[in-house]
């Protein structure tokens, strides 16, 4: 493992380096603001779910231009930069927020910085990339997603532990956040290098440039981002259940450091029996977490968790080796746009109904909803899985 992990592309490399960094940052913030939106700023589950997905609407709606811009003059880096600064620096001033007003604008600046950045970084990856070692390579970049997420939540944890649950430590935790950001970022601008390639020539995007394979996975993707929802309801969920705010860092730490642990194991795997197999096998997952959590069994939120964490070490990744098995060096960074912009809308979407249910039924109906909708699509992939052979 080590020695595959040192053969690769120094892109890669400093790409996971980054990611970690950068996931530390932001994991010190966002399993705190659902909780901090709920306690301190008094935001109904509606409320909470809107702002979240009007954060993912933001990456949506900037992602594939990214991507077809970056694709149209031959460059990646200087994008992936600029993305990944923009969101350093918003970031960190959640600390300001006094309304729930000033953390969607947080949240969405967050995300345009995402959306600037995805599409032109994983192209980047991809054209760093082997074919056959696709699977391996984006389950390395998540692993340190999560490596970097669950230091970063850990961290959250231990200061809340410490000082206890009050305004002022969420507040401080938000500032702190800044550290790691600044770290990512030094990474990125003295390590990382552009790849040449020759440009894309067409002046508009054409759906028929992208083959048919291309689409039905990102309309599974799509499909199933419509039935699921992110970390943010899972938190909700654990709080609802009478666990302890201090200790829903630690709930949410483990739930990183499973997509760290799954995340190389599911593409390597992966890339020997094949992608959609294993995609399938995650959308499973994300059923029986939604199961789990939704129990009275002893631990069930622990083990819901931790299962939430392998579907997090597979559901982008493996998408986005299919992608890049599927798409030539020039339409890569435009394909990964099409792809985040559809499930970003998707998970807009998904986000602001889960608000809903939760908020004029209740949060039981909400997650059987997701159980029973992800076992069906999983099934739905597992079945049709030999189109993309």
């Amino acid at each position: 493992m080590k020695s595959k992990i040192l053969s690769l592309d120094r892109n890669i490399l400093t790409l996971g380096a980054n990611s970690f960094f950068t996931d530390f940052s932001t994991e010190m913030i966002l399993p705190l603001l659902p909780i901090f939106m709920d306690k301190f700023l008094h935001a109904s589950k509606s409320e909470i779910g809107f702002i979240e997905g009007l954060a993912e609407f933001g990456v949506a709606m900037l992602i594939a231009l990214s991507g077809f811009y970056s694709d149209r003059i031959g460059k990646r880096k200087g994008i992936t930069v600029f993305g990944y600064g923009l969101s350093n620096l918003i970031k960190p001033l959640a600390f300001f927020a006094s309304s729930t007003v000033m953390i969607a604008m947080v949240r969405v600046g967050d995300r345009i910085g995402k959306g600037i950045r995805s599409a032109p970084r994983d192209a980047l990856i991809s054209q760093s990339t082997p074919k056959n070692m696709s699977g391996f390579v984006f389950g390395l970049h998540k692993m340190m997603d999560g490596a970097g997420a669950l230091a970063g939540s850990f961290v959250a944890f231990i200061v809340l532990w410490y000082l206890g649950s009050s305004e002022s430590t969420f507040r401080m935790i938000f500032l702190l956040s800044v550290i790691p950001g600044i770290i990512s970022m030094a990474i990125l601008i003295f390590l990382l290098s552009d790849k040449p390639f020759i440009p894309s020539k067409e002046k508009l995007f054409r759906p028929s440039q992208l083959s048919y394979k291309f689409y039905l996975i990102v309309l599974f993707q799509g499909l199933f981002s419509l039935v699921a929802m992110n970390y943010s309801f899972m938190i909700l969920k654990a709080k609802d259940n009478g666990m302890a705010l201090a200790i829903i860092p630690l709930a949410y730490a483990l739930y990183n450091f499973c997509i760290s642990f799954f995340a190389i194991p599911i593409g390597n795997i992966s890339d020997r029996v094949g992608k959609p197999t294993l995609l399938s096998v995650v959308y499973f997952a994300f059923g029986l977490s939604a199961f789990f959590i939704n129990t009275k069994i002893a631990y069930a939120t622990w083990i819901a968790f931790a299962i939430y964490g392998f579907f997090g070490g597979g559901f982008n990744s493996l998408a986005k080796a299919i992608i890049s098995d599927l798409t030539p060096v020039n339409l890569k960074a435009t394909a990964y746009g099409v792809y985040y912009s559809f499930v970003g809308i998707c998970t807009f979407l998904s986000l602001y109904f889960a608000g809903f249910i939760w908020d004029n039924f209740s949060s039981t109906i909400l997650f059987d909803i997701v159980a029973v909708g992800s076992i069906l699509l999983a099934s739905l992939l597992f079945l049709n899985r030999k189109i993309w052979q």
